[in-house]
């Protein structure tokens, strides 16, 4: 929802131990240690009404909330929000874009430090925006998006299941994102590769019913969502009380993920903008199969519920 990236310069500073936070479930207890031995920091996120995953910040040191959106391209302020913390906001030719279509004209501004958990980030690149949507339908208020810029910059993990999100201040490493893998892989999660697409969005290669399409992994979208042409092409049922727009829930017989299929998927089916493409893999899906992001390595793990059980995670 960005059309072009913004060049401030930013780095993380973490301190160790992990802080303990409100999330729903206590991090598991493996892949907590692993992250605290690889020196990353973290922070707990918690999970509001209408499934949307967020963590207790601190902006410019003014007490706020963000939502972790990985189909997100930057981090994105409330205008209202931004007013209220003091930014100074530079005016510019760019337009965030939902995902039905509508545009904002966004500005861009820069925090001092962002803090989650026990983590500090220090000049970070916003965009600002009206935003005032996220808070339509759910409590509490949140003031923006935390954004995949920030998240692939300091190679970030975000367990969406045990609600963490794991931070490296030193950015990306591919010995941990391969440590990492070795070790889902022995607990029964299948990988999934990532990639960007030209608009920043984080994409996997899917299938529905066979027919191939690439997915936005959006941690922000409360349900997967699938273009109406392509439900349509892809012998989607429909629900029966679909809306005049042809809006409304569509079944897969499959929904494949590189090498993982979810049997009879049930979907949301709309009309969206043409960025989007085929559609968003969302939280629901993403939780329900303990889906673990590793941003750094551009890979996406996943566990079918059946597979095993949680413990051993």
């Amino acid at each position: 929802m960005k059309t072009s990236l913004l060049g401030f310069a930013i780095a993380a500073i973490c301190w160790l131990p992990m802080l303990s936070g409100h999330a729903a479930a206590p991090a598991p207890a493996a892949l907590k240690t692993f992250f605290e031995h690889e020196g990353f920091g973290g922070a707990p996120m918690q999970r509001r009404f209408a499934n949307h995953l967020f963590v207790n910040t601190m902006m410019n040191g003014r007490k706020t909330a963000l939502m972790i959106d990985s189909g997100c391209p930057q981090t994105l302020i409330d205008r209202d929000s931004a007013r209220r913390i003091g930014l100074r906001v530079q005016d510019s030719k760019g337009y965030v874009v939902g995902v039905s279509g509508n545009a904002e004209r966004a500005g861009i501004s820069k925090l001092s430090t962002l803090a989650m958990g026990n983590c500090t980030f220090q000049n970070v690149p916003v965009e600002v925006a009206a935003e005032q949507q996220i808070n339509f339908i759910a409590r509490p208020h949140l003031d923006g998006l935390f954004g995949a810029h920030e998240m692939s910059r300091f190679g970030m993990v975000i367990d969406c299941a045990r609600q963490m999100i794991y931070v490296n201040p030193k950015g990306a490493s591919a010995a941990t994102s391969q440590k990492l893998a070795q070790l889902l892989a022995g607990r029964g999660f299948v990988r999934i590769p990532m990639h960007f697409n030209p608009e920043h969005h984080l994409e996997v290669d899917a299938a529905l019913n066979g027919h191939p399409a690439k997915l936005i992994v959006d941690t922000g979208s409360a349900l997967t969502l699938i273009s109406s042409p392509i439900a349509a092409a892809s012998g989607a049922s429909m629900s029966p009380n679909m809306s005049y727009h042809g809006e409304g829930i569509g079944y897969f017989k499959q929904l494949t993920l590189g090498n993982l299929v979810v049997n009879n998927a049930e979907v949301g089916v709309a009309h969206v903008a043409k960025f989007v493409g085929a559609g968003l893999l969302g939280e629901e899906y993403l939780s329900w199969n303990f889906a673990v992001i590793d941003v750094g390595g551009m890979n996406l793990f996943m566990r079918p519920p059946e597979s095993g059980p949680a413990k051993k995670r």
